[in-house]
Order: C-alpha cells, then structure tokens, then sequence
C-alpha cells in the first residue's frame, strides 16, 4: 500500500510539474517579443552624429513593420527607412543622422513593432548629446606683427620681414554617451526576459510526457483498485 501511494504521489507531482512548464512554454514568447534599442552621440566633423540600432530580442520572430522615431527638447521627428522590420536573416537595422553642434539634451528613440502573431510591442532608448561647445571646431591663428631694424652705421636701410606664423587648427575629442534600453519600458534597470528560441520545445515535449505519464498513472490506478475491491 505504501509503494502504491508513494507512486501516487509521485504521478500528481509529475502532473504538477509537467503543467508548470506548459504554463511557462505558453506564457514566455508573448514576454519575449520585444525590441532592443540602442542609441550613440559623438562629436564628428563639427557636428553631433547620432546613430541607432534596433534589434529583435530574439532571432526568429517577425514584424512586418516597426515604427521608429525620436523626441529631443520637446519635438518629435519621425523616421522612415525601408528596413525598419524583422524577417528572416534581417534581425536588426541601423541609422544615423546629424545634428547642429550646438545641439544638447537627451535625445529619446521609440521603436513599435508589429509583430506576426503577438501584440505590438513599444520599446524606448536614449542617450545623452554632448555638452555645448563640445563639437564646435575651434581655429586659433596667431601673427607676429612686422618689424623694421635700422642700423646705426651709414649705409641703405633694410627692411627685414618676418613670416607669420599660424597655429594648427585642433579639433576636441569625440563625447560618446550610450544607453542601451529594450522590453517594454527597460532593459537597462530591469533583468533580461527569459529566451524562448529553441529551447522551448524541449520544455514543451517534457511538460506534455509528465502531464500525459502521470495522469495515465493516476488513472490506471484508480482502475485496478476499483477492480481489487469487486
């Protein structure tokens, strides 16, 4: 009787556990379909060159479209390119664009997916531009005055001139400010959701074998006890 009902219980609580990982499986990809964002400002030629990446937070899920644009100091700009989606082997895109020097603030990127087969995802990232002054290139020229020496001997006077000099234009070094941001509001304050490419099958096959095993166990058991006490 004691081997009997330890193998009872040992069937309910494969059936617990078989459900817990069919309620995982089911419930993880609509956590998982979002985008991460990733958005870069440096100084280059003068001005302050902006550059994004949108990526899929795993390989395999498709949006036909993704809608990305960006706010600065209150103005919202959007932005249209034709790779923004997610297909097969296009996992991410890129961009950039420029901006006057003296352009400062924290510039904020949206990007919204509209996923096949799951909801709509929106996702933020945002960097921080470089301070002002920082990218303007600043030119020093410097002249010496020219002078007249007059020698005290008799003689012709001569003049002697001397060439200007001019010091070399210099350029400040690049300000980089990164800020990685995905899932629904952060990536970078909060954990990374759990990945369910692949591996979600073998979850899948395991909680149908102990949901299945266990209840034909229970099953069975209950048959022959019933049978036992005829």
């Amino acid at each position: 009787m004691r081997t009997r009902l330890r193998l009872r219980l040992g069937a309910a609580a494969a059936v617990g556990l078989g459900a817990l990982l069919l309620a995982t499986v089911l419930a993880s990809p609509a956590l998982a379909w979002h985008s991460n964002l990733t958005v870069t400002a440096r100084c280059l030629d003068g001005q302050v060159r902006v550059h994004y990446t949108v990526a899929a937070w795993e390989k395999g899920h498709e949006a036909p479209s993704v809608d990305v644009s960006y706010e600065l100091n209150g103005t919202k700009v959007e932005l249209h390119a034709p790779d923004q989606f997610f297909g097969p082997h296009h996992n991410e895109f890129t961009g950039h664009f420029d901006l006057p020097a003296d352009t400062t603030g924290t510039i904020t990127f949206t990007a919204v997916a509209h996923w096949t087969g799951a909801d709509a995802s929106s996702d933020t990232g945002s960097a921080e531009l470089p301070e002002a002054g920082k990218c303007e290139e600043s030119t020093t020229t410097t002249e010496a005055p020219t002078t007249t020496e007059t020698p005290t001997t008799a003689g012709p006077t001569t003049t002697t001139e001397t060439q200007p000099t001019v010091a070399p234009s210099s350029s400040l070094a690049p300000t980089t400010t990164e800020s990685a941001v995905g899932a629904a509001t952060s990536t970078t304050s909060g954990g990374a959701l759990p990945f369910t490419g692949a591996s979600s099958g073998p979850m899948l096959l395991a909680g149908i074998v102990l949901v299945g095993g266990g209840a034909l166990f229970l099953f069975l058991s209950r048959t022959g006890d019933r049978r036992a006490a005829r």
